[in-house]
């Protein structure tokens, strides 16, 4: 993705219109751009998910602005890349229970987002196969061994 040091920049006056201090991460990714605020914060909640929603959509506002599309993970102090790296660990033991003892293995209902990256997390995984079952806030990804 292009401009990163606008994005940066915007982001970091948001920090300090809001009286914080701290430092703006860039990292490009395979898919995506990763940007995390990272900082001891006063003001902002960190472990607020309504928050960071609300940011991406400023962002996404602005991106639109400077013409810039793609997709991009907002983060704060790496609260999601934590959370993603755990999934993906926990898909993979998962998978290997399944397989070990031969049976489905049914997770806890999960937003989409976190659905997609099990499911994208095992695609290559030759001894299982995934699929989401359930409706609304019930629906959840079930690992099972494949043949």
């Amino acid at each position: 993705m292009e401009r990163v040091e606008e994005i940066r920049a915007f982001l970091q006056g948001f920090l300090d219109i809001l009286g914080e201090r701290g430092e703006v991460e860039i990292e490009p990714e395979e898919e995506r751009l990763y940007v995390n605020i990272r900082g001891d914060f006063a003001v902002i909640p960190v472990d607020d998910t309504g928050f960071r929603e609300a940011l991406t959509q400023v962002l996404r506002l602005y991106l639109r602005r400077l013409h810039v599309r793609g997709p991009f993970l907002l983060d704060i102090n790496g609260a999601v890349r934590t959370r993603e790296r755990a999934l993906i660990a926990r898909a993979k033991e998962l998978a290997e229970r399944a397989l070990r003892e031969g049976r489905r293995v049914e997770l806890e209902p999960m937003p989409a987002a976190e659905r997609r990256l099990i499911h994208l997390a095992l695609a290559d995984h030759p001894g299982v196969r995934t699929y989401s079952v359930g409706q609304g806030n019930d629906r959840h990804v079930v690992i099972e061994p494949r043949g």
